[in-house]
């Protein structure tokens, strides 16, 4: 497949991106008083657009990606969970261990690279299509005129964009069944997670929301989770985000101010290891900072993997999750 892309616009110029302009098909001919049926049109090439930093960027998908590369967890569980697996030519940045079911997929498929892969590394895969974290097409791995130049379709999730919540979830989704036509298979998955989580929010809904407070990392300052799919997932499992007004995504904030509104609970970010989250909760524990508060005194504390908060097929489990932890009440 050989996508188009043209030079980014900027957003107030999304009305004038170019748009594909396919090949005429012909179609049979049929003869009506001497004179044959004018050509069938041929369809229209799917375009989609990204948004990278302050631009964005129109991609066609004349035909469905036949070599797909991905690099984050969550979109490459995302496109194992839509079977492309035999489509899949490398993977790269994989925060957790992959979930059971997708294990004998995920060993057929080249790791590139434990975080970002070279360029070269990528190139030498032969790629057709490219998705994964943004700050995968930054300047500094594979940005948008590099990938042009190699003839790799781009498609920046709006998972990654500032406010995602479940819906944009489905989205994707819905996006990823378009772009490699596997529509039927993306529009049953979005049903089942819709069924799921809907199911685990009833048994929620009624109750007071408790306040969460998300610990990824940091000691002098903790970084932690803003307007982003954490903080939705978190509301559907009956709680409430201390930072999910916040207009980013992440963000690093004081100490003092996660004393001063004392969360209910917190939840402890762990990637690779379990080592690393207990360091992060012996922390919590011993640290004159946060010793006190009410959730580290009554060990309300909950370990969550970045790939069970990231979308895609974890989400209806770790709503679930929380949400037995925040109102045990609702599932007895």
């Amino acid at each position: 497949m050989k996508p188009h892309h043209p030079k980014p616009q900027g957003r107030r110029a999304l009305g004038c991106l170019v748009c594909l302009i396919g090949t005429l098909v012909w179609g049979p001919r049929a003869f009506a008083r001497g004179k044959p049926e004018p050509p069938a049109p041929a369809p229209e090439a799917l375009t989609i657009v990204s948004r990278v930093g302050d631009h964005e960027y129109t991609v066609a998908f004349p035909e469905a990606p036949r070599r797909a590369v991905s690099c984050s967890h969550f979109t490459t569980e995302m496109l194992l969970t839509l079977g492309l697996e035999e489509r899949m030519v490398g993977v790269a940045w994989m925060d957790n261990e992959v979930l059971p079911e997708f294990k004998a997929a995920l060993d057929t498929i080249p790791i590139l690279s434990d975080r970002y892969p070279s360029q070269e590394v990528l190139i030498e895969a032969a790629p057709d299509f490219i998705t994964g974290w943004a700050s995968a097409f930054t300047e500094k791995n594979f940005p948008p005129a590099f990938l042009e130049q190699n003839d790799i379709a781009l498609y920046l999730p709006r998972l990654e964009y500032l406010g995602a919540t479940m819906d944009t979830v489905y989205q994707d989704f819905t996006l990823l069944g378009k772009i490699f036509q596997v529509e039927a298979k993306a529009t049953q998955v979005v049903r089942d997670l819709k069924e799921a989580i809907q199911a685990v929010h009833e048994k929620t809904a009624s109750f007071e929301p408790v306040t969460v407070f998300v610990y990824d990392s940091g000691e002098s300052a903790p970084y932690t989770a803003g307007n982003s799919l954490p903080s939705d997932l978190i509301r559907l499992a009956g709680g409430r985000n201390l930072y999910a007004e916040e207009p980013k995504k992440w963000l690093t904030v004081q100490w003092e101010s996660v004393v001063a509104q004392n969360p209910d609970w917190i939840i402890v970010m762990q990637y690779q290891s379990d080592k690393e989250a207990s360091q992060k909760i012996a922390f919590l524990k011993e640290s004159d900072l946060t010793k006190d508060l009410t959730a580290v005194q009554e060990e309300r504390i909950l370990v969550m993997g970045l790939a069970d908060l990231t979308g895609g097929p974890r989400n209806p489990r770790a709503v679930e999750t929380m949400a037995r932890h925040f109102h045990p009440e609702g599932f007895r």
